[in-house]
Order: C-alpha cells, then structure tokens, then sequence
C-alpha cells in the first residue's frame, strides 16, 4: 500500500454541549473554523479529543459527522485506539465505513504489555480493516507501553496497511530513529509542538498539534515557511509557539484550548470531568495571551 499523508493537522478539541453531550452542531462549525485557518488535515477523538470519556458509539457517530462535514476538502484521521483489542478493531471499521482517510492506534493503556503482545494487538486491528490506511500513535508519557521502532517495523512488514506514525515522545533522537528504520516512504508526524520545528528538520511529514486545536494559523504558518526554505522565519513561529506553550504551564491544557475556542468565537463547551476547568492561573494565562 502506497499512501502519503503530510501538512500540519489539528489534533480536534472534542465539541460539548451545556450537557457536556457531544454536540455535532459545534462539531461541524470548529471543523469549519479550522478548516478556515488553513489547516492541512484534522485527528479526531484523540488525546486532545478527551477519548478516554468518550463511549464507543460517541466516537463513531462523531466520526460520522465530522467527516461528512469536512466533505473531502481536508483528511480526516480518526482515533480508534481503546484499552481492547475488540474495541479497537469495532472503532477502525466505524473510522473506515465513516469514509474517513485514515484511523490512529494509541498504544492500549494501563495494563504494561510486553513487545509481542503489543504486535500481535496492531496486527490484529489492521488485518481487520485491509486496505484502509492506519497510523500506530505513540504516547509513552500517558499510555505506556512504547512503541520503539523495530516493533514499528515489525508491525509494518506484517500488515502493510499500517502506513504512518505519530510520536508525541520528547526524544528528537527517537524521532529521527523511525525515519532511518522505516525509510522515506513512511508517513512520520510529530505530536509534540516542542520538536514541531526540528521534526521537520529530521524528515517528518507533517505535525498533529495540539496547540493547532486552538491556534490553527500558527502551525500551518509554521509548516508553510519551513517547507518554502524560510527557515529563520520558521524558527520564529517555533519561538512563538514556545512563548504560548510556556505560558500556560501549570494550566489544564484542554481547558485552556477550549476557553481560547470560545473567545475566538467557536463554543466548544467544557471538559468532561473529572478533567479540571480552568483555574484562576489559567484564566490570567488566557487573558495576558489576548493583550
């Protein structure tokens, strides 16, 4: 299988309703604001999409909507990672009859799985869905359970529908690691907008941001000037990235997005709990951003 993904995507808030129900309405007008930013792709139901308080079929029908919304103008990637096998095999196909581009597997959490063990749950998801693109999606810091780059390998040669990565780890060394293992013809994304800049140094093809949930332009600008060889101005942005990442340390970070989406006009809704609302200091980090 041949498929190339690249260009930054916005790794999706997840759009709540007063209820905190799912709401599709918000959902298909942050898909139009992103959209409307620029933004090369969209990762939905993800980390910064709150999946693990999200039930099964939330993340299905959202991915129903989401993609019918985007109507083909930008790729969807929809998160079926889950704590089963059986679970993520039931959200790959949903992903895949919702005619989305292509699914993400996160490492399953919590219990520690040993190398074989993880290989054998990837095989397993992608020989359920053949021919339908998908890209494993390591998360050591939260799901445990490293995905290093000769199980990457390993994966790969027995299912050639696993045609990407993305690796939201700190380790730029890592980073470049999967490139020299899986060749060029590997799609790679960045997830951590620390490293957005020199993973793209190291060959990676796009990113999935977090940040771009809520700051779409400065990503795709970001992507845009690197790509067109200006690099000091893409170093720049990253240095402006940094200055938004820093100054909301100690914040909660999906709060904080959602709080930014409203001001910008986009009500995406709270948390779920028992996630944390924004504090007091997250608040004074929202209003010295909008000086």
């Amino acid at each position: 299988m041949s498929a190339v993904f690249h260009g930054p995507y916005a790794a999706m808030v997840t759009p709540f309703d007063e209820g905190a129900e799912l709401s599709e309405p918000r959902l298909a007008a942050y898909c139009e604001f992103l959209i409307g930013q620029g933004i090369g792709g969209l990762f939905a139901f993800g980390t910064t999409g709150e999946w693990p308080l999200l039930a099964e079929e939330e993340r299905a029908g959202g991915a129903r909507a989401l993609v019918k919304q985007a109507a083909g103008r930008v790729p969807v990637i929809v998160h079926a990672g889950a704590h089963g096998t059986a679970q993520a095999i039931r959200l790959a196909r949903a992903a895949r009859e919702a005619g989305a581009a292509a699914a993400s597997l996160i490492s399953p959490p919590f219990y520690p799985l040993d190398p074989e063990a993880l290989q054998e749950h990837f095989v397993a998801v992608a020989r359920a869905v053949p021919g339908f693109p998908l890209f494993l999606y390591n998360l050591p810091e939260y799901a445990g359970n490293d995905i290093t780059p000769g199980l990457l390998l390993r994966v790969a040669r027995q299912a050639d529908n696993v045609i990407g990565l993305k690796y939201s780890g700190d380790s730029l060394e890592r980073f470049a690691e999967y490139r020299r293992v899986m060749g060029p013809d590997f799609s790679l994304f960045s997830g951590n907008d620390s490293l957005a800049l020199a993973a793209l140094g190291e060959g990676a093809d796009g990113l999935v941001s977090g940040n771009a949930s809520a700051r779409p332009e400065l990503l795709v600008s970001l992507f845009s000037l690197f790509r067109a060889g200006r690099r000091d101005e893409a170093a720049a942005k990253q240095a402006e990235l940094d200055r938004f990442i820093a100054g909301r340390e100690g914040t909660s970070e999906l709060s904080f997005f959602k709080a930014l989406l409203a001001l910008r006009g986009v009500p995406v809704g709270e948390v779920r709990p028992p996630l944390a609302r924004l504090s007091a200091e997250g608040r004074a980090a929202l209003a010295g951003w909008l000086k």
